[in-house]
Parts: C-alpha cells; sequence; structure tokens
C-alpha cells in the first residue's frame, strides 16, 4: 500500500515538471530554458505577458534574503529607487555596475529577469542597448501600466553573483 502511494505521488511530481517545464521551453527562442522571444515595437513586457507571468504578484513578493560578502555590485541610477516609485510609460532606465578590485564584472553574464516566475527578458534590452563592465543606459523602456518587477543580475570573472531588483509601478 504504502508503495502505491509513493509511486502515486512520484508520477504527479513527474507530470507536474513536465507540464511546468514545458511550458517555459514554449516561452523559449534561444535554447534558453524561460527566456522570451523578442517582441516588436521596443516592449520589454507586453500587456498579455504582464498578465499571464504575474507581474503583479511578483511585485508584492518578498525580496529574498541574500547573505552579505564581497560581491558586485548593481546601482540603479534611473529610475531614482524610492519607496513609491510611479512612472510613466516610456521611461528610461539607467544601471552601473561596480566591481570588486580582485576582479571586473562579465558583461556577457548580465540578465533581466521579470515578475513572480522570473521569466528572462535579458534579450529584449540587449537588444537597444550595449551592457558593459560599467554598466547600460536604456532611454525608452515601454512596460504596460501595471507593478512590475525587474530582477538584474550579473557576475564578476570570479563567478560572484550580484543581483538586484527594481520595483515599479507605471501609470
Amino acid at each position: 500500500m504504502m508503495f502505491r502511494r509513493a509511486s502515486f505521488f512520484a508520477i504527479v511530481f513527474i507530470a507536474f515538471y513536465v507540464a511546468f517545464t514545458g511550458a517555459q521551453a514554449a516561452n523559449s527562442t534561444d535554447g534558453e530554458r524561460g527566456a522570451l522571444a523578442p517582441v516588436a515595437d521596443g516592449w520589454l513586457v507586453t500587456p498579455a505577458e504582464a498578465r499571464e507571468f504575474r507581474g503583479e504578484d511578483g511585485f508584492n513578493e518578498q525580496p529574498a534574503l541574500r547573505p552579505r560578502a564581497v560581491v558586485p555590485l548593481i546601482d540603479i541610477l534611473k529610475p531614482e529607487p524610492v519607496s513609491d516609485l510611479k512612472v510613466k510609460a516610456p521611461f528610461a532606465i539607467a544601471v552601473q555596475f561596480k566591481s570588486q578590485a580582485d576582479a571586473p564584472i562579465d558583461p556577457a553574464t548580465f540578465k533581466v529577469l521579470y515578475g513572480a516566475f522570473k521569466i528572462d527578458i535579458t534579450s529584449r534590452i540587449t537588444k537597444f542597448v550595449k551592457v558593459t563592465q560599467e554598466g547600460f543606459s536604456l532611454e525608452n523602456a515601454q512596460i504596460p501600466a501595471g507593478k512590475h518587477r525587474l530582477t538584474m543580475q550579473v557576475q564578476d570573472e570570479k563567478q560572484r553573483l550580484a543581483e538586484r531588483e527594481l520595483r515599479l509601478e507605471v501609470e
């Protein structure tokens, strides 16, 4: 009896895993799991994707706790980080990377993840800007009205990961 119950749960787990990873792979065009295909008109996130990937849920979710260590830093210069950040689209995003003295930033490791599911939208930003060891600046970020969370990540040459969230409400 116990063996049957364990087998049942294993089958259910595998079915959910296959369904979830298959859905993520369906959204991928470049072989990266969870990456969204580029879209026309410069949208970083389309209104349909904001609903589908629960952008507002990602905005409301508590930030992850991360241990403090010697890691690179990501500073958000634009929009200015304030507690009740409201912007009108399109808006500017400017980010500065700060490396530690022993290892420079590796721009090829830069990622931008969207919402609660952390869907990879990096290609939608790098289509318009060149990411350097110093950071990047995007003048016309297009995101639909609502609450959104963008998680930016970059590593240094010692593979130490820096992560910074940008939570904003687009009016």
